[in-house]
C-alpha cells in the first residue's frame, strides 16, 4: 500500500468526521431548548426529524452533480455550508424558527458531504474497497458519537452551553478544508452530461437494491434515531439534572461499539453481517422500551451499545452492497440512493410521537422492535441468494 494513498483516505475521513460531528451537536441540546423555549415532545422530535428533509434534495442532486462536475467542486461548498449551519443553530438559542432552519440546513449539507466523500473514498481505494467502507463508517460514526458526547458534557457543565459546542464544530470544519486541498480529483468534468436529480439505481440492480440495500439502509438510523431523538426525551423526567449528559453519553457509547463490529464485515462479508445489524437494532429498541416502561433509565446505555453496533454493521454492509452493485459512472448517484433510504429512518421519532395518541408509546415501540427483528430474518433468508462477489463469502484479504 502506497503511503500517499492512505494519507488521501485519511484526508477524506476528516471532512466526513467534521460534518458528522456537527450534525449531532444539537441532539443533547434539544433537551435544553425544550426547557428554554417550553417545547412539546412532538416539537422536539420534529426538530430532530426535520434533518432528513434537508437531505432529500441534496442526495438527489449532489451525487449526480459530483459525477459530472467532480467531487471536489461539490464537497468544498458543502463543508462551508456545514459551518454556516452551526452558526444558524448558535443564533437560534431563543428562536424555534432558527432552530428548524439550522437543522434543515445541517441535513442538506451532510447529504452533500456524505454522498460525495463516500464515493470519492471508494475511488481512491480501489485496491481495498472494504477498508474504505470501514473507514467511511468509522469517520461518520466517530463524528456522530463524539459530537453529542462533547456537546452533552459542555451542555451540562460547560460555559455558554448553547454556543460553545457549535464553535467546536466550526473549528473542525476549518481543519477539514485545509486537509482536503491536496486530495486528487478522481472525476474528469464532463460538460456533455446533464445533471439530473436521480438516485441512480441501475435496472439490473433494482431487485438486489430493494432486497439487500433498502433493509440494510433502514437499519442504519431507523432504530438509532429513537435512541437519540425519542428515548432521552421520554425519560428526561426520570434522569433529572443529568439528562443532557446522558443523551450525549449514549452517542459516545454508540460510537465506541462500532469499532469492534467493523472487523466482522471484513471477516464474514456484508451478506452475513447485515442480518445481525437489524437484530441488534431490535435488541436496542427492546431495551429502550423497557427503560421507558420501567423508568430504569440506565438501560439506555446497553441499548445505545446494541443500537450503535447494529447501525455500524448496517452502514458498512450497505456501502459495500452499493459498491458491488453500481456502475463506476453512477457511483455518486447510487450512494445517494443508499443514504436517502438510511436517513428516511431519522423520521421515526416524530412518526412515533405523532401516532402515540394519548402518550401511548409502548405499543408502537414494541411494534418497531418486532419489525426490526422481522427485517433481520428477511435479510438472513434472502442475502445468500445474491452472490455478487465470490470473495464476500470468505475473509477479505485484498488489503
Amino acid at each position: 500500500m502506497l503511503p500517499f494513498v492512505r494519507e488521501n483516505r485519511l484526508a477524506l475521513a476528516v471532512p466526513l468526521f467534521a460534518v458528522a460531528y456537527g450534525t449531532n451537536v444539537s441532539t443533547p441540546l434539544l433537551l435544553l431548548y425544550k426547557n428554554e423555549l417550553q417545547l412539546s415532545t412532538w416539537t422536539v422530535t420534529a426538530l430532530f426529524a426535520i434533518y432528513p428533509l434537508g437531505l432529500a434534495p441534496a442526495l438527489a442532486y449532489s451525487g449526480p452533480a459530483s459525477d459530472v462536475l467532480g467531487r471536489k467542486r461539490i464537497l468544498f461548498p458543502g463543508l462551508v455550508l456545514s459551518g454556516l449551519a452551526s452558526a444558524v443553530m448558535l443564533a437560534g438559542a431563543h428562536s424555534t424558527a432558527l432552530l428548524f432552519t439550522g437543522r434543515l440546513l445541517l441535513g442538506a449539507v451532510s447529504g452533500m458531504v456524505f454522498v460525495v466523500a463516500s464515493a470519492w473514498m471508494q475511488e481512491i481505494s480501489r485496491d481495498a474497497p472494504l477498508w474504505a467502507a470501514r473507514l467511511t463508517g468509522l469517520a461518520v460514526y466517530g463524528g456522530f458519537g463524539l459530537g453529542p458526547l462533547f456537546s452533552g458534557i459542555l451542555g451540562e457543565w460547560g460555559p455558554a452551553p448553547l454556543a460553545t459546542p457549535y464553535l467546536v464544530h466550526v473549528g473542525l470544519i476549518l481543519v477539514s478544508l485545509i486537509t482536503l486541498r491536496d486530495v486528487p480529483e478522481t472525476v474528469k468534468p464532463d460538460p456533455t452530461r446533464t445533471i439530473r436529480p436521480r438516485l441512480g439505481i441501475p435496472v439490473h440492480s433494482r431487485r438486489a437494491f430493494r432486497s439487500l440495500v433498502v433493509p440494510a439502509a433502514l437499519g442504519v438510523f431507523g432504530v438509532a434515531s429513537l435512541g437519540y431523538g425519542l428515548f432521552p426525551v421520554l425519560l428526561q423526567p426520570a434522569m433529572a439534572s443529568i439528562a443532557v449528559f446522558v443523551t450525549g453519553l449514549m452517542g459516545g457509547l454508540s460510537m465506541a461499539s462500532i469499532v469492534p463490529v467493523q472487523a466482522l464485515v471484513g471477516r464474514i462479508g456484508p451478506h452475513r453481517s447485515a442480518p445481525p445489524g437489524l437484530a441488534l437494532g431490535a435488541l436496542g429498541c427492546l431495551l429502550g422500551t423497557l427503560a421507558f416502561v420501567t423508568g430504569a433509565w440506565p438501560l439506555l446505555f446497553p441499548a445505545a451499545i446494541a443500537i450503535g453496533s447494529g447501525s455500524g454493521l448496517s452502514m458498512t454492509s450497505g456501502l459495500r452492497f452499493v459498491d458491488l452493485l453500481c456502475e463506476p459512472a453512477d457511483r455518486g448517484a447510487m450512494t445517494g440512493a443508499f443514504y436517502a433510504v438510511a436517513y428516511a429512518g431519522m423520521t421515526m421519532p416524530v412518526l412515533v410521537a405523532s401516532l402515540a395518541v394519548g402518550g401511548n408509546y409502548t405499543g408502537l415501540l414494541i411494534g418497531l422492535t418486532v419489525a426490526a427483528a422481522v427485517g433481520a430474518i428477511w435479510l438472513h433468508r434472502v442475502a445468500p441468494g445474491f452472490a455478487l462477489d465470490p470473495l464476500e463469502s470468505k475473509p477479505d484479504h485484498r488489503e
